[in-house]
């Protein structure tokens, strides 16, 4: 018997887990973009202060920045006014993620009286992530090209041991812990998940956020990088009419 009970315990405890899933991952899913823009730019990334976890994305992005044959160049960490800072760049991005993670109403109910049939195991947590991509592309004299702003939200599914084990516990003990861990839940994220979330978002968000800027860099190169207009030669000097003859006096007889 005591057997039978410790192997309930643990049984109960390991089954309220989920593995990390993203629901809406194919809304946002499209091809790699490598763009075949000539002549190829010069392009530069001004610096970003953002917080750690806005750092993620907008690294992300640069990396397929380096990734597009269509770009001759790239410079990050760009100072305009640096001295030192070498040939001007045909092209000047700001790149500004911000996002949110936030969890959900929902995992009250997940909790409880969603513990009497395992919900945290067989659904999930629900959590989202939201992330705003900013992109101005501006001229080497700071001059806005053109700009966009691309929204993308994260619908997370994901339960851990660190926040179900009361959920198990309540198997064995009372309702109650159910009921203030789902209170806990529906108002807290878990950061501890923000690490898997970014692995398993990243070449997804990079994908359909590029998707956008790509045709944005060769618009805004073909107008920096055109060939100046040659102006036409100037049209010659009209000729002057012949001078009238002298007039012939009248001859005597």
């Amino acid at each position: 018997m005591r057997y039978l009970s410790m192997f309930t315990s643990v049984w109960v405890l390991t089954a309220c887990s989920h593995e990390l899933e993203v629901k809406n991952l194919q809304m946002y899913a499209t091809t790699m973009h490598l763009g075949t823009t000539e002549p190829k730019p010069f392009v530069a990334v001004l610096p970003f202060n953002g917080t750690p976890d806005e750092v993620f994305y907008h690294n992300a992005l640069v990396e397929r920045l380096a990734q597009d044959p269509s770009i001759e160049r790239l410079q990050t960490d760009y100072a305009p006014h640096a001295s030192g800072s070498g040939a001007a760049p045909d092209l000047i991005l700001s790149i500004d993620p911000t996002t949110t993670y936030r969890s959900s109403g929902w995992n009250f109910l997940i909790n409880w009286p969603g513990f009497l049939i395992f919900t945290p195991a067989w659904n999930g947590y629900v959590y989202y992530a939201d992330i705003i991509t900013k992109v101005d592309v501006n001229d080497r004299d700071g001059k806005v090209l053109s700009g966009s702003t691309t929204p993308i939200s994260y619908s997370i599914r994901q339960a851990e041991m660190d926040r179900t084990i009361f959920t198990g516990l309540t198997w064995l003990e009372v309702s109650l812990l159910a009921l203030g861990g789902g209170i806990y839940n529906a108002n807290t994220f878990d950061r501890d998940i923000i690490g898997r979330i970014e692995v398993h978002v990243k070449d997804n968000y990079t994908n359909y956020v590029y998707g956008k800027l790509a045709p944005q860099i060769a618009i805004a190169a073909g107008q920096v990088m055109a060939a100046p207009a040659v102006p036409p030669p100037p049209a010659p000097d009209a000729a002057s009419p012949p001078a009238d003859p002298p007039a012939t006096p009248p001859s005597h007889p």
